[in-house]
């Protein structure tokens, strides 16, 4: 081998690992601590982003649940509602149907009952605000009697669904297609309960007329968003009797997209679905509840663009949120970025020159100082300590630690320096770096608020023998801070306010506003607890109905004004001489319910006595003349008359009509 070759050989290998050498350099500098900063920084914001979506995605779960429960909930106290209103409209029926005398359909006798029976069915009228009026038919579904004659004409043909009614049997009535009344446009729809003789022959119909527009005012008070719809409809086909409020679907017809038919076809009494409704393109969702004694179902559909509405502005705040913390993080990833160039770069001008960084401190605003651990003093302060106290250096420098703080920063400082000696002489390396803030003295004796930042230098040895200090002036950002406080803290006052603003209108809620006593809401819901309660403790209850004799004549003859003077007088008079368990509520119009738990029905019968008599000596003063009026009241007991709500209101209910019928202004209790 020649010297050539040996040399361009070693020129080869010399460049070879030249090459190797850059490239270890740039591989270290690919992967140096810049590119870690970056990718935690990318890192943080993707987990943050990754939350984000995860708690949003649970937060629009957690409305779409919360919708589901709150349709449920609508759609069990529409049945139970609707149940009730049905329940008393069918035991009237029955009754009519019980009591009316077969005579009464020979066409020979009607001239001789009609009007013995149409002041009956007119009585009858008065007893609920949603029912048109009553009329019966014969067995070809010819009209004999009705509450008023303009009834005669009125809802649908009865002679087109007595073949149904016909075959109706075991006490169900039957509900006929909706109608339009021909005078007033209103909605109608006929309920009718079959007339048999002794041998079961078809005798005739009693028919009560059901105003659908007045019973839909009923569910006005339900809280169900902008785009919300309640509607009532038949079970066997779907087709619509009522829907508020009134939409696109046409009354007495089917939808297009019967999907919860599906599950009252499979015996489902409630279920739910969800879906965008063909006739306006709202997307909702549905919960149903089929009545139990009844052909119908009651729907409550809640809009998406309702019950996510909250949901949606939380996203539209998080978003904006996520920006600003991405921007936020992209700043702060700047700054550090040129942070730690800059770094670089200083403690390069540090290593080259002492003096370079002695100019450095003394043109900072914040004071840089050094501490001699041995002896607490001072070894060097920047000049900046004149602006930020008013000393010069000089009178610092070889002055003790604690000369220029508070006695109580004082003595703080030094137990945490004697505290952070011991752990550094231990091994804790993360104790020779503190934040603390600490409160001066300033030359003309005013009190600042500083933040100081040190630093423990050790030697060789690992003992700590200087403290490397930066203190900075923060009053004006601790003004901040109290201010925000105060801030927050008038916020919290606001915020109890506000929780007991929302305590008042709960309790308005279940009140009647005219009366001050408890409206039919609340009243369904305690009587159905209390009812409960009776029959797991075994005590007795009593229910108490009562209404103000001829209230239509006082409102008639004397204005509104004296009927509702009436009405509060006769609610004080209740209120006055009731329990503090009892329950009194205004159950509608001058009928009034009184609920009296663990009383027996002799004590029930003396109070409702002592009641009427406070009414019979009273009266209503307006202007220059007084107006007396009575009431009647019917008295119900547990578990005399009846084991379940619905049968004592019923109960209670008959008796005050025993007592109307009787004369007015006396007490009746309910028998079989």
């Amino acid at each position: 081998m020649t010297s050539a070759t040996v040399l361009a050989s070693g020129i080869r290998g010399y460049d070879s690992g030249m090459d190797k050498s850059s490239s270890r350099r740039q591989l270290a500098r690919a992967f140096g601590p810049r590119f870690r900063l970056v990718l935690f920084f990318l890192l943080t914001w993707l987990g943050v982003a990754v939350l984000l979506v995860f708690l949003l995605n649970e937060g629009r779960r957690e409305a779409e649940r919360k919708a589901q429960s709150d349709a449920l909930a609508v759609s069990t106290l529409l049945e139970s509602g609707l149940a009730a209103i049905l329940g008393r409209v069918q035991g009237d029926l029955d009754y009519l149907a019980a009591t009316l005398p077969g005579d009464a359909f020979n066409p020979v006798s009607v001239g001789r009952y009609r009007e013995a029976l149409s002041n009956e069915l007119t009585l009858h009228v008065g007893r609920f605000s949603d029912v048109l009026g009553f009329r019966v038919i014969d067995a070809s579904g010819d009209f004999l009697y009705a509450s008023n004659p303009a009834l005669q004409a009125a809802g649908p043909d009865d002679r087109a669904y007595l073949p149904a009614l016909a075959a109706t049997r075991g006490g169900v009535p039957y509900f006929s297609e909706v109608a339009l009344d021909k005078t007033s446009g209103r909605p109608l729809q006929a309920i009718a309960v079959a007339v048999r003789d002794a041998r079961g022959n078809l005798l005739g119909g009693v028919v009560a007329l059901l105003n659908l527009d007045d019973l839909a005012r009923t569910f006005d008070p339900l809280a169900l968003g902008a785009n919300g719809v309640i509607s009532v409809r038949r079970v066997e086909d779907a087709r619509l009797i009522l829907r508020r409020p009134a939409g696109p679907d046409t009354i007495d017809q089917a939808p297009v997209d019967a999907v919860l038919q599906a599950q009252l076809a499979q015996g489902g009494r409630q279920g739910l679905a969800g879906w965008r409704v063909a006739g306006d393109g709202v997307e909702r969702i549905y919960a149903f509840r089929r009545l139990e004694r009844y052909p119908l179902y009651v729907t409550t559909g809640l809009a998406t663009s309702d019950y996510l509405a909250e949901w949606r502005q939380t996203s539209a705040v998080a978003g904006v949120s996520a920006l600003l913390l991405f921007l936020s993080l992209s700043l702060v990833l700047v700054r550090l970025v040129r942070a730690e160039k800059e770094e670089g770069a200083i403690s390069a001008r540090l290593a080259e020159s002492e003096a370079r960084y002695r100019m450095l401190a003394e043109n900072s605003h914040d004071v840089i100082w050094t501490l001699d651990i041995a002896t607490r003093r001072y070894t060097y302060v920047s000049p900046s300590i004149a602006g930020m106290c008013g000393y010069s250096p000089e009178e610092v420098i070889g002055h003790m630690l604690d000369s220029r703080l508070t006695p109580e920063s004082a003595e703080r400082l030094g137990r945490d320096i004697d505290q952070r000696l011991r752990r550094i002489a231990a091994g804790d390396k993360a104790a020779g770096v503190v934040l603390s803030e600490l409160d001066q003295v300033c030359k003309n004796g005013d009190v600042i608020s500083t933040e100081v930042a040190s630093s423990y230098l050790l030697d060789a040895e690992g003992v700590a023998h200087t403290i490397l200090g930066i203190t900075r002036n923060v009053s004006e950002r601790k003004e901040v801070e109290l201010a925000l406080r105060e801030t927050n803290r008038q916020l919290h006052a606001r915020i109890e306010e506000i929780g007991r603003l929302q305590v008042a209108l709960q309790e308005l809620a279940v009140r009647d506003s005219l009366t001050g006593l408890y409206n039919r809401r609340y009243m369904d819901e305690t009587l159905e607890r209390e009812v409960s309660r009776a029959r797991r403790e075994g005590n007795p209850l009593s229910l108490v109905m009562l209404d103000i004799d001829y209230f239509k004549r006082v409102n008639d003859t004397h204005g509104h004004q004296v009927g509702d003077e009436a009405l509060r007088m006769l609610a004080g008079i209740l209120l006055a001489d009731i329990r503090a368990e009892d329950v009194a509520c205004r159950y509608g119009g001058e009928e009034f319910l009184i609920l009296l738990p663990n009383m027996p029905l002799d004590t029930a019968i003396m109070r409702a006595q002592a009641w009427r008599g406070a009414v019979e000596g009273m009266s209503v003063s307006m202007g220059d003349f007084n107006i007396a009026f009575t009431i009647s009241l019917g008295v119900a007991a547990y578990p005399e008359h009846g084991k379940a709500p619905d049968d004592l209101t019923r109960c209670a209910d008959q008796a005050l009509y025993r007592a109307k019928h009787e004369g007015r202004n006396r007490v009746s209790v309910y028998s079989a």
